[in-house]
């Protein structure tokens, strides 16, 4: 039903673009090269470093989608303009952020972001302007933006202006959330002010097939397609980490608990690899429970039920919820790779929460986030 939902809409804004425009034959060509290793970064995304008047602010969290090359064939080029199709009104991005600072972090499911379309004709912005559904100027609304024939270079950048620099964690990753469909844009443009404008047939990452169209990202623009982005911020590593769980127990026995006896419900194994020799490594490691007001154990695993807190372990350190620990003494010794294995262990105090509650199943879903640290 989704897909059907979508393709109707793209041929609804098809057709409503062939009505606007004159024709589908057009004057120029263009190729949409997609960002091959999408990223993000703090300020200009480093194509752009240099460039003036760009409208990215230096805490501004961004990353390049890709670069539309439109060429005039020898035309001059007047009102050029972008349509966008499916996108949708409110784009989010997912995945940790701090709070307040560190190492207080957080799960946000609903981090705003836009796509700003950047126009750049012989190394000088002439339009910045974020990408809304329907049509977008790509330059001044008079005169003739390419003289002497100059290609007109759109770039095209994924962007949060509301974070700011001490928001976003270096070393994770984020993903557009699942209704965030960015969908296809399309590009037009006149060879004189006083005709309408034309379709630009557009090429995608320099192939040779042209459409009227194009997808922002990836193959159709839909989030489900679209890879991580990653912000690795400073870290500039050759060295990686992973993170395996070897054993994980479902359930525990709430009585040994409440006597005192931590219980064990995982066995976490913290490997590095293409690591220094008698080197010693470590991570930030931070634990989330699904019950925003710290571990909690609820019936069924519904927040909105009865539950009761209880307090985690990793080794003999009690954690705290969404913030961040340090889990280090990882040592390579002679070797470029080395592994550390901790047990995550629970307790349960009494109190009337448990006492009062009803018969059932409880349980809590607990995410796990790794920061890597330099050599220690």
């Amino acid at each position: 039903m989704k897909r059907q939902k979508i393709l109707s809409l793209l041929l609804f804004s098809l057709f409503s673009i062939a009505s606007l425009y004159a024709s589908n034959t057009s004057s120029y060509t263009a190729n949409y090269q997609q960002e091959l290793f999408i990223q993000f970064v703090y300020g200009n995304p480093p194509v752009l470093d240099g460039v003036s008047n760009t409208g990215i602010l230096d805490s501004y969290f961004t990353a390049l989608l890709g670069v539309v090359t439109v060429t005039p064939n020898g035309n001059q080029t007047f009102q050029p303009e972008m349509f966008s199709l499916g996108l949708e009104s409110n784009l989010y991005i997912e995945g940790y952020t701090y709070v307040g600072g560190w190492p207080n972090v957080q799960y946000n499911n609903a981090i705003p972001v836009h796509i700003r379309a950047i126009t750049v004709i012989s190394g000088n912005v002439e339009q910045s302007v974020i990408v809304s559904p329907g049509e977008i100027p790509l330059g001044p609304a008079n005169g003739n933006v390419t003289p002497g024939g100059a290609s007109m270079l759109i770039y095209l950048v994924l962007e949060n202006s509301t974070g700011g620099p001490s928001y976003f964690i270096p070393g994770t990753s984020y993903r557009l959330t699942d209704g965030s469909n960015v969908g296809f844009f399309s590009v037009s443009a006149t060879v004189s002010q006083n005709k309408p404008n034309e379709i630009i047939p557009i090429t995608l990452n320099g192939g040779t097939t042209m459409d009227d169209d194009a997808p922002f990202i990836g193959e159709t623009g839909e989030p489900t397609t679209i890879p991580d982005i990653p912000y690795e911020g400073d870290f500039e590593f050759e060295y990686y980490f992973e993170l395996t769980i070897l054993e994980r127990f479902e359930n525990f026995d709430l009585q040994t608990a409440l006597m005192g006896i931590p219980q064990v419900i995982a066995r976490l194994q913290l490997q590095v690899f293409l690591a220094a020799q008698n080197t010693e490594y470590g991570v930030e490691i931070a634990f989330s429970s699904s019950d925003p007001a710290g571990f909690t154990l609820h019936l069924n695993g519904d927040i909105s039920e009865h539950g009761f807190p209880y307090r985690l372990f990793l080794g003999n350190t009690e954690i705290s919820n969404n913030v961040l620990m340090v889990w280090d003494q990882l040592y390579t010794q002679n070797d470029d790779n080395a592994s550390i294995t901790k047990d995550v262990s629970v307790l349960v105090e009494s109190s009337s929460f448990v006492e009062n509650a009803p018969q059932g199943f409880y349980k809590d879903t607990v995410t796990v986030l790794i920061v890597p640290l330099d050599t220690m």
